[in-house]
């Protein structure tokens, strides 16, 4: 892992754009994947046909295999267990191509927080679509719903790349503010103070297409993925 300044930019900037009282979060580590170790640092925890690679030598590829709707991979930051409800933010530049036209249209690239194998919170980009959707998965066995979705022509279509952020702060309280940002844009700014929000440790990217068949050949591509915390001073 190594920082990249421009990018720390963009993501500050855009996370202050979601209109939070506190200031700009920061990051804990930066993934730039100019090494196989970035890459490396990504292991599965969903998704049963998947492979990673790193693609054109600069960047996490995340492809999608036969039976598989999507795939998701864990960075090596996992939050510790001294609050209730981790604070934690992922922010990256995403795309996704592979794939049959008509998959494309479904496919998706997207980040998650507080993620484990029975909840999380997940921000993702249906570029083909020019679609978001934000989801939240309960603690428990209800698993993940649609909260809210929309569609804009900022988000780019085809190859071009997207940046995303995503965080959930409860600042070691019992409710949580989630704010999601596409390109600049506030797509989400909510908060979520119910007793089954969820719980888990762990930022993840994600790709797949939307539904429950299988996305064969469908690769998200993940650039300057960023874990943030909130900032201290």
């Amino acid at each position: 892992m190594k920082t990249k300044l421009t990018a720390l930019i963009v993501t500050a900037a855009a996370l202050a754009a979601g209109g939070v009282a506190h200031a700009a979060p920061i990051p804990v580590a930066t993934y730039t994947f100019q090494s196989q170790d970035d890459v490396n640092a990504f292991q599965k925890v969903g998704g049963a046909s998947c492979k990673r690679k790193w693609s054109g030598n600069q960047a996490l590829g995340v492809g999608v295999g036969a039976n598989t709707s999507s795939c998701i991979y864990r960075s090596s930051v996992v939050a510790d267990s001294s609050s209730q409800f981790a604070d934690q933010g992922m922010s990256g530049t995403v795309s996704v191509g592979g794939g049959t036209p008509k998959l494309q249209k479904k496919s998706f690239v997207g980040v998650g927080v507080r993620y484990s194998s029975s909840a999380g919170y997940v921000l993702r980009v249906l570029p083909n679509a020019q679609k978001w959707q934000y989801l939240r998965d309960p603690q428990g066995a209800a698993g993940p719903k649609l909260e809210a979705s929309g569609s804009g022509k900022f988000i780019k279509v085809g190859s071009k790349p997207n940046v995303i952020s995503f965080r959930a702060f409860s600042f070691g309280g019992t409710s949580t503010s989630l704010v999601g940002v596409v390109n600049g844009h506030g797509v989400v700014s909510t908060t979520d103070a119910a007793a089954d929000q969820p719980d888990g440790r762990q930022t993840v990217v994600s790709a797949g297409v939307k539904g429950s068949g299988a996305g064969t050949g469908v690769t998200g591509v993940f650039d300057d993925v960023s874990v943030l915390v909130p900032n201290p001073f």
